[in-house]
């Protein structure tokens, strides 16, 4: 099975659809556009239109305030309202709108004051629910330019046939790119986002967890610091996407150096070890000991923090002030004392940074730790060809590395124990934290398997519904905290979290949740504390589901927001491969990472030096005075060069101008392509 059928165009198509922000139209939020009813001229409709408080806060809607139709039973068939509007169609072409109604009935939108007139079509699909919110999606894709007027008929029936007057309800109207409907599942990602933001504090200091069970604050945490940098860039990027400030941040920077500005505080302070590593636990307010909290530092919890502050100097790369903190936690942060001259990975360093006191072998998280220490710039050449014998002893090539293999009826995956296998948490924090991983057919096999056995596992296992799967991390409901895998999962857990973050290699992911969800009835459902109405996903035990618990971890949560966020209708599959590369300054000087990697590559093909300065010296594979292309793209996956050669060694220069940073490149020959990685100085 091919990994890769054009990384460049998919990542190019993913951004561009980004680029493209929705058109808000009316939320009813604010001050509210002019309506005007359509309703007869008899004396006996008593339509109206009038904006109310939200009769139903729940599934894909909780906003505060929407439209109301009040419907006349003795109305004209297309009762509804319009209003002079401008509707931009040159870019978004989707109108959608959420109703909720008492009957299943055709809604109709016309729209006039454009060059084709006036056009009035239904819903692509018809409404399905009756007393629960539903998007619905016009296709104005064969429309351009603007119209000025919009007419909405929700409730659209010749005959009326109604016995007593209705409400019918009417919320957020907007253009967007995307003809998807609208869901629970949509709502449930910019809910996952908000349940983060709760666990940061007034000075911009995440804690460890969310409280949800009213027992109060756990301390802060530096993994949880870096969950909160990373859901900050994924806000602005949806807030870049859509220009919706209503759910998500329009300040998104200024939030990042609020929390950057104050952890280097903590690091001038004296908290840091002399590894540039943070406690695992501290006090928010100033960076110190938290009663009993562990102190210990981390090399897993720094590690995740690490790969947050590089993903979010790329992502605010044009923001100075961004970088220039970012760089100063970075600055000193040393991994390779986390390779161990005894061969293992260190899991805790001591207050001088260079001796371990507790230690793991592979396969399991610690790969990013090892990843880090092959990337960390240092002049300790011994440290620098440890790590590096490392990565290639254990990582870099999954098939060969001698780490426990445990097959599950067929599903062959990697360990760290002999005949025992991981929790799901363990890839996917490899898949979203190490492009490497990512990009590496073997691992993305092996990630499949992972998910293929941890859904069989719950159905061997007695699970009720093909939905009630996940083996991941968090708090037990009823107390205790548990990692859950295969052949080991006791309390038959539920880790909604874990199903989200198979989603881009598991579709299926997305109807699982909604199941879950069960319209707010399921008992994975908890509520935001600051919102009783905004719904979010948690674990719960198939054998005793009305247990709860009192806290949602904020890292083991994580996989929830980032899976939804590669979702095409929002950030895209390859929205953390493009920002959680290593800058080229920190890069190793004599690796070059294969993207493509399978029988249609050219298996000659060389490029470097890698990072490069100006020029790159390729070997492209080509022979007996055969024609290839070579291209240079940049990671949205714009062409910055290109040219055609038939030549065995190519010589190509770059122009001055190409910022520092991640390109492709892409080798075309014979029929065949290979796609590499290389970072520019």
């Amino acid at each position: 099975m091919k990994l890769l059928l054009s990384l460049i165009l998919m990542t190019a198509l993913v951004l561009m659809n980004c680029n493209l922000n929705a058109q808000i139209i009316e939320d009813y939020e604010g001050p509210a556009m002019n309506m005007n009813i359509m309703k007869s001229g008899s004396t006996i409709d008593n339509s109206t239109i009038s904006v109310v408080a939200n009769p139903s806060k729940s599934g894909i809607n909780t906003s505060n305030t929407v439209s109301r139709l009040f419907r006349d039973k003795d109305g004209i068939p297309w009762c509804g309202f319009w209003s002079n509007r401008n509707i931009n169609l040159n870019s978004n072409k989707f109108l959608h709108l959420k109703v909720y109604k008492t009957r299943r009935t055709s809604v109709r939108v016309k729209l006039e004051g454009g060059s084709a007139g006036a056009v009035e079509i239904q819903s692509m699909s018809p409404p399905s629910k009756i007393n629960e919110w539903e998007d619905l999606v016009f296709d104005f894709s064969n429309l351009s330019g603007t119209y000025t007027k919009i007419s909405v008929m929700p409730d659209s029936r010749d005959p009326v046939g109604l016995s007593r007057n209705i409400n019918v309800y009417v919320d957020d109207l907007q253009l967007t790119n995307s003809p998807t409907p609208h869901t629970y599942v949509n709502e449930l990602f910019n809910n996952s986002y908000r349940l983060i933001t709760e666990a940061r504090r007034p000075n911009g200091i995440y804690i460890d967890a969310v409280d949800v069970g009213n027992v109060g604050d756990k301390p802060a945490s530096i993994v949880a610091n870096g969950i909160g940098l990373i859901s900050m860039c994924i806000s602005d990027a949806m807030y870049q996407k859509t220009q919706d400030d209503a759910n998500w941040e329009a300040n998104a920077a200024q939030r990042v150096i609020t929390t950057t500005q104050k952890l280097i505080e903590f690091k001038n302070s004296g908290r840091t070890n002399g590894a540039g590593m943070f406690p695992r636990y501290f006090n928010y307010v100033n960076g110190g000991p938290d009663g009993n909290w562990s102190s210990e530092y981390s090399t897993m919890d720094n590690g995740i923090f690490t790969m947050a502050l590089y993903m979010t100097k790329h992502y605010f790369a044009n923001n100075p002030t961004v970088v220039a903190n970012v760089d100063a936690l970075l600055t000193g942060m040393d991994y390779t004392k986390a390779i161990g001259t005894n061969n293992q990975i260190a899991m805790v360093l001591d207050q001088s940074g260079n001796n371990g006191t507790v230690f793991t072998l592979p396969f399991n998280e610690y790969m990013l730790v090892s990843w880090l220490a092959l990337h960390t710039p240092t002049n300790n050449q011994a440290d620098q060809q440890r790590s590096l014998n490392f990565w290639n002893t254990y990582f870099a090539n999954p098939v060969t590395a001698p780490v426990p293999h445990p097959n599950y009826w067929g599903f062959e995956t990697l360990s760290d124990a002999n005949n025992g296998f991981v929790s799901s948490f363990i890839p996917q924090f490899c898949y979203y934290f190490i492009n490497t991983f990512k990009f590496n057919p073997d691992y993305m096999n092996y990630f499949n398997n992972w998910k293929e056995s941890d859904k069989k596992y719950a159905i061997d296992t007695g699970a009720p519904n093909t939905y009630e799967w996940g083996l991941g991390a968090g708090e037990v409901p009823n107390g205790g905290y548990s990692a859950d895998k295969v052949l080991d999962n006791p309390n038959n857990i539920v880790s909604p979290h874990i199903i989200s973050g198979y989603m881009p290699v598991n579709p299926g992911s997305y109807y699982d949740l909604l199941n879950l969800y069960d319209n707010g009835n399921g008992p994975s459902v908890y509520s935001i504390p600051s919102n009783q109405f905004k719904k979010v996903l948690w674990r719960y035990k198939r054998n005793n589901p009305a247990q709860r618990t009192d806290y949602i971890q904020v890292v083991d949560y994580s996989t929830m927001l980032f899976g939804l966020a590669t979702l095409p209708e929002h950030l895209g599959e390859y929205w953390f491969s493009a920002y959680n590369g290593i800058t080229a300054a920190s890069a190793p000087k004599n690796t070059l990472q294969t993207i493509s990697k399978d029988s249609q590559t050219i298996p000659s093909f060389k490029a470097y030096p890698n990072p490069f300065t100006h020029s790159i010296t390729i070997h492209t594979g080509i022979k007996n005075n055969n024609e290839g292309s070579i291209k240079v793209l940049d990671i949205n996956g714009r062409e910055v060069f290109k040219i055609v050669t038939k030549q065995e060694v190519e010589s190509i220069i770059l122009p001055d101008s190409l910022s520092s940073g991640m390109y492709f490149i892409e080798m075309n020959a014979a029929g065949k392509k290979s796609i590499f990685k290389i970072l520019k100085e």
